[in-house]
């Protein structure tokens, strides 16, 4: 982690939190650019950075310095969606990354060329067999890296258990307000099977109907959710998976669907004859 700061400035507020990884130039760890030019091995200096450090005003062909240190870096291009532990990443050639990273005389501990991790690209990549093979590495896959990241596993896990409660919570509100919602109908069912409406024909109106408020309610939600996606800062670490709300909008149907399912066992119970207040 570092901090870039704009032009001379020594203000804190024009400092900027970055990451800064290096990578070979033109492999496959490099991100496509969205504007600018990519890496290039004959141009240490020159970086590609998030596209999020233009909301601090920074711009292709600008120069920034490191917090604490002499060097300073020129932005080549802007690249999208590339950020470690919410802060934006800054892309490096390799032979730079080492530069800043094992500036202090001895820290680099004598090996030649350090990398902190290789990437290993193809099919039929064992990371079992690797370690076999190779004495004092631990190999493991994209997942199982990620997983390992400072604080990913503790965070993803307390918005995992959000997640879970408040589909647990959604599920039973919509129970009860449906079961509610049916409740205050019962006399209106009552006449409906008085005049030989079945339970069946009754089941299947109170679910179509749960089927459209709730579908309505949805794509309601998802509008909403895009629309306050689209004016929020771009530097606010979240982004929408379309996968994702797919799904969980699905459960959310089928949540209150299954949850429809009480009020039409309510409504198969009710007396005709009851519900009209002829018998007690």
């Amino acid at each position: 982690m570092a901090s870039a700061i704009k032009g001379s400035s020594k203000l804190n507020e024009d400092k900027v939190d970055i990451a800064i990884i290096g990578i070979e130039p033109g492999s496959f760890l490099e991100p496509a650019v969205t504007e600018g030019t990519g890496l290039a091995s004959d141009q240490m200096t020159k970086v590609i950075v998030n596209e999020t450090m233009k909301d601090e005003g920074f711009q292709v062909g600008d120069t920034f310095q490191l917090d604490g240190s002499t060097e300073s870096l020129t932005i080549a291009g802007f690249v999208k969606n590339q950020t470690y532990n919410h802060v934006a990443a800054v892309f490096t050639p390799i032979e730079e990354w080492r530069k800043l990273a094992f500036a202090a005389p001895g820290s680099d501990k004598g090996v030649s060329e350090p990398v902190n991790a290789i990437m290993l690209q193809g099919k039929d990549i064992h990371p079992d067999s690797i370690n076999e093979q190779l004495s004092g590495t631990d190999t493991v896959t994209r997942a199982a890296a990620v997983q390992g990241m400072p604080g990913y596993k503790e965070e993803n896990g307390t918005i995992m258990m959000m997640l879970a409660f408040l589909l647990a919570i959604s599920a039973f509100i919509i129970g009860v307000f449906f079961y509610v919602f049916t409740m205050q109908k019962s006399n209106q069912f009552g006449i409906m099977k008085a005049i030989g409406a079945k339970n069946g024909f009754l089941g299947r109106a109170v679910v179509s109907q749960v089927f459209v408020l709730s579908l309505s309610s949805i794509i309601v939600g998802i509008l909403l959710t895009y629309g306050t996606a689209a004016i929020m800062p771009k530097g606010m670490p979240f982004m929408l998976d379309t996968t994702l709300v797919f799904m969980y909008s699905l459960i959310l149907l089928v949540i209150a669907l299954l949850s429809s399912l009480v009020s039409v066992r309510t409504i198969s119970r009710i007396d005709p004859l009851k519900a009209l207040g002829r018998v007690e």
